[in-house]
């Protein structure tokens, strides 16, 4: 197969060379691609202060790629991974973990309450319902929210069109995983109304890897979504319905273990969202803007661990712990804000607004533990423990922002915004009941407990647009991360252990300098960024020794108690990179990031954080016109340095890879409404896992994907 797959290769270069080509414009159309993530009000990516990679629509649309994370994992500075679940992608940015990365739909925060270390929501969002999507590097958009550290991810829906009806359909098939993925959508305007209906399902088998077929990581997933617009005059109203669901689970090739499961038969999401917008066009007042949403994310989770262990002596032979633990979690939430834009005199341009937001979330949890000796000799290592818990806790948050873009000259704009936090966070109460072989029954009630943080954090950027085809921007900012409900009060049982809420954590914080340069001209396209960033009161696990957040326990061979504590401090630097170059028949580019990071903390001083030095992408592209049809094409080798991480109890080595890919894709019929796509994937079937990702990479694989537009 690897034989017939170079062949295949070597087959399309003629297509890279010759006949009636036209150079890409990808450059020209990110230059005028609109933003406003980082201003919350609309402006050029190439105006833009912040650090900001936009995907189009019309990229979206082009793509071959089988889910939005194919989209993101080549942005510069993101790394894109399952975290060990198949399906449930998580997003990483310059380093900072998926739980320091602002995930936001239509600029609305979907919060995720249960995260412990490291994780997020994931991206449960379908994109056929997307328009774009904004990625902003770096803690640069205190009005759309500061609670990130390593960046803001900003999906934008699609909200009405140009005609009384368009849409699309499309259906990819993945031979990695032996799955299919079906999406449609319809849009379009009708006056003064405009809407949006999709939908989308994927059904994914086990993942195909240079070693085989991967147990126990096949996953589903479905989604629907729905949007109303209405306008009159100066008005406009607008209503949203979203909904995703995932199902899926992870495969351990951990050699000590008899049984490992970890199960997530459901992750859902289900928002409803109302926008008002008002287009005053005073002479200081410009607009005014309103929208809140309920949203309920519910997790089922469902992990079984089973370890097998000699004692050491014959009269107990070998040891078995089982642990089991279901646990069925409802977050609902709610938020609002509201936002008023002005016009100033001396061309400054003034935005102010408010934003409240509220968590609460319902748990209920059944955890067995059971011991026993393979020769059935009685006494401490044979016994039964089971719990049953029900908890509830509450977070709210009020924030205050606002941001002032001065016009100094035509040359020279300077920004500078701010964002005041007020932060409670309670648990509401709660109850245990376990029933122990050794000790009998017993009832625990948890009493409230409350907690509060606030912060003021800000960002500021100055920008010269003096030099032809070039913008040179300089800014700093600060990041701030609040403890989620389970770092704060949480009883987390998963892998057979045990980790203890905190309410004396503090807050992360960080703060960030970064200088950036954007050139298009003379057939060049670039973007690049330098940065440094500091970050302190990193929350990390510690294991348990008495301590009285730990309940009196302290960590064992056979019990693994932890809690939540502020450790570890951190130091980034790095470099964001992005070329292109236009003015051949074929247009080679480079996207990269160099990055290094130390870790220190009460356990751990290193630079060995398990980062890549070196990520990116290198390649060519090709678009060829033909009488009756388009065809693109891209060869690019995709690769990332060897790691090391010293962050944990033992070592762990990320040996460095690369791998060779193609992408053809092509447009025909009438209005070109017609698309084929074939992504030739790890051509030469390389073994390898990404740095931050348990699953092994898939072989070579091919994904095929037809579309229909109207």
């Amino acid at each position: 197969m690897i034989v017939a797959s170079r062949k295949y290769l070597f087959s399309l270069l003629p297509l890279f060379a010759g006949g009636d080509a036209i150079a890409s414009t990808e450059s020209s159309a990110e230059e005028k691609s609109i933003v406003v993530t980082a201003s919350r009000s609309a402006a050029s990516l190439w105006d833009s202060s912040a650090s900001v990679q936009v995907i189009n629509a019309e990229t979206i649309e082009n793509s071959g790629a089988n889910t939005i994370a194919d989209l993101l994992r080549d942005i510069p500075g993101v790394e894109v991974s399952d975290d060990g679940l198949a399906g449930r992608k998580q997003i990483r940015i310059r380093g900072e973990a998926s739980s320091r990365v602002l995930v936001l739909i239509d600029g609305q925060e979907v919060t995720y309450q249960r995260a412990g270390m490291g994780s997020g929501p994931g991206l449960l969002i379908d994109d056929s319902a997307l328009e774009r999507i904004e990625v902003v590097k770096g803690p640069w958009s205190v009005l759309y929210g500061s609670q990130a550290i390593g960046g803001v991810v900003n999906f934008i829906t699609r909200k009405g069109g140009d005609a009384p009806l368009a849409g699309s359909v499309r259906a990819v098939y993945d031979s990695a995983t032996n799955g299919w993925r079906e999406s449609a959508a319809a849009w379009g305007s009708l006056g003064q109304f405009d809407y949006r209906i999709n939908g989308s399902y994927a059904d994914h088998g086990d993942r195909h890897t240079p070693d085989g077929r991967l147990s126990d990581t096949h996953f589903s997933n479905n989604a629907q979504g729905l949007w109303l617009g209405y306008t009159v005059n100066q008005h406009k109203f607008g209503l949203s319905l979203d909904r995703y669901k995932l199902a899926t689970q992870t495969w351990s090739d951990a050699a000590d273990l008899a049984e490992f499961s970890v199960r997530l038969p459901k992750l859902a999401r289900e928002k409803v969202g109302l926008f008002y917008d008002y287009a005053a066009e005073g002479r200081y007042l410009r607009k005014v803007h309103l929208d809140a949403y309920q949203q309920v994310l519910e997790r089922k989770f469902d992990n079984r661990v089973t370890v097998i262990t000699p004692s050491g002596s014959p009269l107990i032979g070998d040891l078995t712990i089982a642990n089991r633990t279901q646990t069925h979690d409802k977050q609902n939430t709610r938020g609002l804000t509201l936002q008023s834009d002005f016009a100033l005199p001396g061309d400054n341009a003034l935005i102010v607004g408010t934003q409240y937001q509220q968590d609460r979330v319902a748990q209920t949890a059944n955890t067995n533990t059971a011991s026993g000796s393979s020769t059935g000799f009685p006494g401490a290592v044979n016994y039964q423990r089971q719990g049953l818990s029900h908890n509830h806790w509450e977070q709210s948050s009020l924030a205050l922002f606002g941001q002032n873009e001065w016009a100094i000259n035509d040359n020279w704009r300077w920004t500078l915004g701010a964002r005041q936090y007020w932060l409670e966070s309670k648990s509401l109460g709660g109850n245990e009941h376990v029933t122990h072989s050794l000790q009998g029954e017993s009832d625990a009630q948890y009493g409230n407990q409350t907690t509060h943080d606030k912060a003021l954090v800000a960002a500021t950027s100055l920008r010269y647009s003096g030099f032809n085809h070039t913008l040179l921007r300089m800014g700093f900012a600060q990041g701030y991360v609040y403890p989620t409900i389970t770092h704060l009060f949480g009883i987390t049982s998963a892998g057979g252990g045990v980790t203890y809420g905190n309410p004396d954590l503090e807050a992360e914080h960080s703060n960030n300098l970064e200088f950036g340069a954007r050139y298009n001209g003379n057939q060049w396209f670039i973007d690049s960024a330098l940065f440094y960033s500091t970050a302190r009161n990193y929350i990390a696990t510690l294991s348990c020794s008495g301590q009285a957040v730990c309940q009196g326990n302290r960590a064992s061979s056979r019990s693994n108690y932890q809690y939540y504590a502020n450790v570890d401090q951190a130091k980034t630097w790095g470099m964001e990179l992005h070329a292109e170059y236009n003015g051949w028949p074929v247009s080679p580019y480079l996207s990269g990031t160099l990055l290094r990071r130390e870790l220190t903390g009460d356990k751990v001083n290193t630079r060995h954080t398990g980062e890549p030095t070196l990520t990116g992408r290198l390649g060519v592209k090709h678009t060829r016109l033909f009488s009756h049809f388009d065809l693109s094409s891209d060869l690019f080798l995709r690769a990332a340095s060897a790691a090391t991480d010293d962050t944990g109890a033992t070592r762990i080595r990320n040996p460095g890879w690369s791998t060779l890919n193609a992408t053809l894709s092509s447009r025909f019929g009438a209005e070109d409404r017609y698309q084929l796509s074939l992504d030739l994937n790890n051509l030469t079937n390389q073994r390898y896992r990404t740095a931050h990702e348990s699953l092994p990479a898939a072989g070579f694989n091919v994904a095929v994907g037809f579309g229909v537009t109207f």
